[in-house]
């Protein structure tokens, strides 16, 4: 881990004074501190802090911080209280803070503003802002100069209060983070945005954009030749098919990583114009299909990083009962998170829910289960969010009085888990079988037909086509084979291919999913590993384009057709798509053919995962007690349905690195299951029980735990 931040002092909650009477402020920051948390994190909302309309000397409005208006906007009190608790704490005043806030914390009057300087879709229209709760408002253009201005009013207001209470100078505020789920508040589909005449006009950032890529207009990849940069429109449509002019609809999603990660640059550069550095500074991602499309997180790492500290999180939000669907999506990102970035962590956690009128309560159970799913695949601290409840949230690990509930117990046992059980656990890593290439050329391709990227549960599939592919097959297999790998007992890492290419060198097999397209740059690696020794499986459509829409010989070859090739010193495994199918509706045969592939390719699994019996259990076929006529009564056995899962719903992973190894274990069926471990290093020692202090013999390589349903299992590794 290539970073000087310490997990032990991210590991936290998040507290909104704001929302809560100040009356129990102290209560609830003093359960924080008493958890083992050692970092407090809150939002300071624009909106909320703005008690008077804005006038030409202060064109961000009138600000409290005082109570003087209403004690709850007493964030110097606040503050205060985190400083006697010891406690460090993450800045978060946006400018935007989504939060389930009106207008997302953002001011009204900015919200509800001049059209001029929001966020224009391709018919030139207003997009929809942060609807939540009101049905009302805009999206504010990110390099609009007019925007940019009033940021800065409010960053030089809030920085007043940050500058003397840095933890530099002998304060509290570690982190500040620069904005939030940066993404034009959900509304990133290719035609939403952003065609504000800032971006799009003559020598706009657009062309800007494009200049810095490509140098001039006779450079462009274009079925279009323009004479001049300015004179390029941007795309205002999406083809069925886009095998004629790939690059200029791919620059077009890249160019808002480029905007979105430019006003990240000018908000930091905000701060450190008033002095405020030495400081952590962050942001973070709400869920995206495909991950990193288009918020790529090294883009963003090198934005708040500028030339200190920085560092990327991601906001996990799994409902309250963690599925194998969504175990998969969480640890899939978190490996292309342990692939692209210095340091890997959750920003926001969910610990709680977004309802107070429960039909059942969200069980400590589920909320350990989660974590431990999340530091299983690298995670290495979690900001939990909410600590408290408060409006629309419900079931968090205090009341909003600061009432104990009993998943505290589990942000507290997590804590120590990662801090005091494994003293070295930032210098554990997750120990992979094999790799799939990450290739962002494939992914932007699905995103120029997806309407709703930020929708995390659909992926879209379908126009516009490369070459008779369509846009989204990549990435559907991309995310499929993480489970085709995992549901035969082992672990596939990622590879980001273009930001980290060194990283392929530590696999011997590695997965391409198909696509239309492989960026230049990950063809000549790719080329380069398989020829040097490496098993490369390239299922689907074998690439014939590059990024830039330029024909490529992959490998100098034709689609050599299904089987083994001969390659160099490596070989090219050919198969048609793998992971068409749903989470747990893969193929047992693929399951199959995949293992086969490890076994000959990489041998051993460094830890492989299987039940000692097939898990079985009976349960309702159509809800609890209920037939499916849905009447009461009737013969029990008409209503109750025999179940039988052959997949491995299971995961086993090894961490190794400065101490001890650790294994986790986490069970994802619904019944406590036996399993047996077997190691690929370790002949004969022990795994030891880092909840129970059970000792359990490892014997000729294996050996067999027994875990409850839907939980996570964590073990210390000793060898003989």
């Amino acid at each position: 881990m290539a970073t000087s931040v310490k997990s032990s002092e991210i590991f936290g909650a998040e507290v909104q004074y704001f929302r809560l009477d100040p009356r129990h402020w102290e209560r609830v920051i003093g359960q924080l501190a008493g958890a083992g948390l050692r970092n407090l994190s809150t939002y300071i909302q624009w909106g909320t802090h703005m008690v008077g309309p804005p006038d030409k000397d202060h064109p961000a409005g009138h600000f409290d911080f005082e109570g003087k208006t209403d004690p709850r906007l007493n964030l110097v009190r606040f503050l205060d209280l985190v400083r006697e608790a010891g406690l460090l704490l993450n800045f978060r005043c946006g400018p935007f803070c989504c939060n389930e806030a009106v207008y997302g914390g953002q001011p009204q009057f900015l919200i509800c503003g001049d059209h001029d300087w929001m966020v224009w879709n391709h018919k030139n229209e207003p997009t929809q802002g942060y609807w939540i709760p009101r049905k009302e408002g805009l999206q504010p253009s990110y390099l609009h100069p007019h925007y940019l201005h009033l940021c800065r009013h409010w960053i030089s207001a809030v920085d007043e209060i940050i500058l003397p209470r840095l933890r530099s100078k002998g304060g509290i505020i570690d982190m500040i983070n620069l904005d939030n789920e940066i993404s034009y508040i959900v509304r990133d589909g290719f035609l939403d945005s952003d065609y504000n005449p800032v971006n799009v006009r003559p020598g706009g950032f657009w062309h800007q954009f494009l200049t810095e890529k490509y140098g001039t207009a006779a450079q462009l990849p274009y079925a279009t030749r323009y004479g001049n940069m300015d004179e390029v429109p941007a795309p205002r449509s999406v083809p069925e098919d886009m095998s004629g002019d790939v690059a200029r609809h791919l620059d077009w999603v890249e160019f808002k990583e480029w905007v979105m990660c430019r006003f990240i640059t000018e908000i930091r550069g905000m701060h450190v114009a008033n002095g405020v550095e030495d400081v952590i500074f962050m942001t973070n991602f709400n869920p995206h299909l495909p991950e990193g499309v288009p918020t790529r997180m090294p883009s963003f790492e090198k934005a708040v990083k500028g030339n200190g500290r920085g560092i990327v999180g991601y906001d996990f939000y799994r409902g309250t009962f963690l599925s194998w669907s969504g175990y998969s999506s969480m640890a899939r990102v978190l490996k292309l998170m342990n692939a692209s970035l210095d340091y890997t962590w959750s920003a926001e956690f969910m610990a709680g829910t977004w309802n107070k009128a429960l039909s059942a309560r969200v069980s400590d159970d589920h909320m350990r289960f989660m974590a431990r799913c999340a530091l299983a695949q690298g995670c290495k601290s979690i900001a939990w969010f909410m600590f408290h409840d408060r409006m629309i949230w419900g079931d968090a690990p205090v009341s909003s009085h600061g009432h104990a509930r009993p998943s505290l117990e589990v942000l507290r046992e997590t804590k120590a888990l990662c801090t005091e059980t494994i003293p070295h656990w930032d210098t554990l890593v997750p120990q992979d079988d094999c790799a799939v290439v990450y290739d962002i050329a494939a992914h932007r391709h699905a995103s120029v037909g997806d309407p709703a990227p930020c929708n995390d549960s659909v992926l879209h599939v379908g126009a516009p086509l490369v070459d008779g592919v369509k846009a989204g097959e990549g990435s559907r297999e991309y995310t499929g084979i993480f489970r085709l790998v995992e549901a035969g007992g082992c672990q596939a890492g990622a590879v980001d291919i273009v930001a980290r290419p060194e990283r392929l060198d530590a696999y011997r097999l590695v997965f391409l999913p198909g696509g239309a397209l492989v960026s230049a740059a990950a063809a000549q690696k790719l080329a380069t590993w398989v020829r040097g020794g490496g098993a490369l499986v390239v299922s689907g459509p074998w690439p014939k384009r590059d990024e830039s829409g330029a024909a490529v010989s992959f490998l100098d070859m034709a689609d050599p057709g299904e089987g083994e090739h001969r390659v160099g010193q490596g070989c090219i495994i050919r198969c048609g798509w793998l992971a068409e199918a749903d989470p747990e509706e893969e193929s047992l045969e693929l399951i199959d053919k995949v293992q086969q592939w490890l076994a000959a390719k990489v041998g051993p699994a460094h830890v492989r995962i299987a039940p000692v019996a097939r898990p079985s259990w009976d349960d309702w076929k159509s809800g609890g007690g209920v037939d499916n006529a849905g009447t009461k009564g009737g013969d029990e056995l008409d209503r109750v349905q025999h179940f039988e899962e052959p997949r491995i719903l299971a995961s086993a992973v090894l961490q190794e690195g400065g101490g001890f190894p650790v294994v986790f274990v986490l069970n994802h069926y619904p019944e406590a299951v036996e399993f047996t471990l077997t190691f690929k290093t370790v002949r004969n020692g022990e795994l030891r029980d880092l909840d129970s202090g059970a000792v359990i013999p490892i014997r000729n390589g294996t050996c067999v735990v027994d875990v409850d349903r839907k939980a996570g299992a964590v073990y210390g590794l000793e060898k003989a």
